[in-house]
């Protein structure tokens, strides 16, 4: 039994991208409702569940 590690670092790679997109999205998001702009935040929001669906998407039923 071998570990493929490439294929191991992608994933880890993309996990952490991705996680830190969905972050920054969702302080984006709490920066703009605090500012009054609220048609920023809930494209912010949206964006960010969006991305969180998909991922669920992609876990149960992909």
């Amino acid at each position: 039994m071998s570990i493929n590690w490439m294929a191991l670092l992608t994933v880890f790679a993309a996990t952490l991208i991705t996680s830190l997109g969905v972050v920054v999205l969702f302080v984006l998001g709490i920066r703009a409702l605090s500012a009054g702009s609220k048609p920023a935040a809930v494209a912010s929001f949206g964006a960010c569940s969006a991305v969180v669906l998909y991922g669920l998407y992609l876990i149960v039923g992909g």
